[in-house]
């Protein structure tokens, strides 16, 4: 297996000659800005356990930061040398960074002659989005404190840059925006925003406003600023205010008398209340990186009178968050893009509601990013960020091939993406044939186009030879075959998905020996027919949904073959 498929993203230029150079004992040396680079290879290094005693000979670890090489932002230069050691030099602190991370994801490749070592390696590498992120966005159970630190490594690993702090149903997020967090909340977030400065993550903090906040009151708007300096105070840096979900007109008889009633008013109060806070909070505070929005209206690719006004009044450097041609959609094209950064006026950055599951909490999407733009020279595309599920472990699955397309669309594979994804992610291996039957999308898609294609293929089949029935018999039973109890967060995450998948993979295979029965006119198809309803009675007791479009429908084929026995 080639040693770079162990980095995630795939690196952009990367070479690797076969050798290697053992890895016993380091010393890692930085210069400015490379404090948390040091720091990550530092603590990255000794987890992995080293065999050295004071006779190994020591490996110099070189670590630097040098404006000018030709690196675009966020860049890094790798290289392992047998002879010469190792060198990372980042266009920035953040470049650093990520060829830290690149190193550590090489140490940990498989070695047949070193118990620890580096592969030989030339590596230039760097991002093309400059937003590349996610979004806890999602209705429902918002994640824990401890999934939401996780997220935050998991994302330094895999160089996505952004988290954005949404969730609907943290009530002081939404419903009560006006009340400051209690202190243990606060406390929490503090700590948030901390561990993803320290691993180059920009943590950007939310704010939903407009399920009751009356736009042109300045007191509400002193309130809206308030809220936004408590975080700021507790080290937040990055705001956004969304303005999604919410009616598409102006409830309140003040906003009517200041904006107007036409269907563009609810626009200019929303460009207003932006206005005021970029420049009444942020621009007063020195914030350097500008406020993102998302309007009412924010699907969709054509000229409307919300977005006319909202591309007139909104200020120039806000960027506006949008989902695509539709909430949750199968494809995103580059014209696509360009059309509705055009209807609002602004660059745009797609908030992809992938892999998100709360209108669905019942199914788990476990598959690779699809159907999104490559070649997006000339788009005017800031970035992405990703709408998880519920199931934060899980998600990461899915997560980690976003953050391979947004560091490099133009090569993204993914296929590729997912296999490493796959590799990378403690204990997918283990539920490969669950991950292989909840990977389609969009949520519209089959569930296993794959699994469908092979059950109407057998019902096709004729003769001795039936290469579909044993093909189908043979992914059934690695699906029913499932381990129950695997361990670590995604095992547990995924464990209700487990039980319904081995149980519905039962009730296919159930339904293989009726259609067998049935066809060697064995009079004992009526106990297969017997078991075969049982077993999807079981099946169907399970609120997880794993195949619950593509078993049930053949299982009923095979008993009208059988003649409802």
């Amino acid at each position: 297996m080639n040693v770079l498929e162990w980095v995630n993203p795939a690196p952009r230029k990367a070479t690797a000659d076969g050798s290697h150079l053992a890895l016993g004992r380091w010393a890692v040396t930085g210069g400015d800005g490379t404090a948390t680079a040091v720091a990550a290879l530092r603590d990255g290094l000794a987890a992995l356990d080293a065999p050295g005693d004071a006779a190994t000979p020591l490996v110099p670890l070189r670590v630097d930061v040098e404006q000018g090489r030709g690196l675009p932002p966020e860049g890094y230069a790798l290289t392992v040398s047998v002879g010469d050691g190792v060198r990372v030099t980042g266009a920035d602190p953040a470049g650093a960074f990520y060829g830290a991370q690149t190193l550590l994801a090489l140490a940990c490749a498989p070695c047949e002659r070193h118990r620890l070592c580096l592969p030989a390696a030339e590596v230039r590498d760097w991002p093309e989005l400059p937003t590349r992120g996610t979004i806890e966005g999602f209705y429902g159970r918002p994640w824990s404190h401890a999934d939401r630190l996780a997220h935050l490594r998991f994302s330094a690993r895999h160089k996505l840059n952004t988290y954005v702090y949404a969730p609907k149903d943290d009530p002081y997020h939404r419903e009560r925006w006006r009340e400051p967090y209690p202190e243990a909340d606060l406390a929490r977030l503090a700590e948030l925003a901390g561990e993803a400065a320290a691993r180059h993550v920009r943590f950007v903090f939310a704010l939903s406003p407009g399920l009751s906040m009356v736009y042109g009151d300045p007191a509400e708007r002193s309130a809206l600023r308030a809220k936004a300096a408590q975080v700021w105070d507790a080290g937040v840096r990055e705001f956004a205010l969304l303005f999604d979900d919410i009616p598409p007109e102006l409830p309140h008889d003040r906003d009517r008398a200041l904006f107007g009633a036409s269907p563009a008013a609810v626009a200019s109060a929303h460009a207003a209340v932006c206005r005021d806070f970029a420049e009444t909070f942020l621009a007063a505070r020195g914030a350097e990186r500008p406020l993102t929005m998302v309007p009412t209206d924010y699907a969709g690719t054509g000229r409307t009178p919300y977005r006319d006004r909202l591309a007139d009044e909104l200020p120039p450097d806000v960027l506006v968050w949008w989902t695509g041609r539709d909430v949750v959609v199968g494809a995103v094209t580059a014209d696509e893009i360009r059309a509705a950064a055009a209807s609002y006026g602004h660059r745009v950055t797609l908030w992809d509601n992938f892999p998100v599951n709360d209108f669905d909490p019942h199914r788990v999407f476990l598959g690779p990013l699809k159907g999104r733009a490559t070649g997006l020279d000339a788009v005017p595309l800031a970035g992405i960020t990703a709408n998880p599920m519920v199931e934060a472990a899980a998600s990461q699955l899915a997560l980690a091939t976003v953050a391979d397309y947004a560091w490099h669309p133009a090569g993204y594979d993914q296929a590729a993406a997912h296999r490493r994804a796959v590799r990378l992610t403690r204990g997918a291996a283990e539920l490969e044939p669950l991950i292989a039957v909840c990977s389609s999308w969009p949520p519209s898609a089959d569930q296993s186009p794959a699994l469908s294609a092979l059950c109407a293929t057998t019902l096709d089949e004729r003769g001795p030879l039936r290469p579909a029935l044993d093909r189908l018999r043979e992914e059934l039973g690695r699906l029913a075959g499932l381990p129950a109890d695997v361990p670590g967060r995604l095992g547990a995450e995924l464990r209700p998905w487990v039980a319904a998948g081995r149980d519905m993979a039962a009730a296919g295979l159930a339904a293989l020996d009726l259609l067998a029965a049935t066809e060697a006119g064995d009079a004992a198809r009526e106990r297969y027919a017997l078991d075969l309803r049982a077993a999807l009675a079981r099946a169907g007791r399970h609120e997880a949904n794993v195949l619950r479009g593509v078993v049930p429908p053949f299982a009923r084929a095979v008993l009208e073959r059988a003649g409802g026995a």
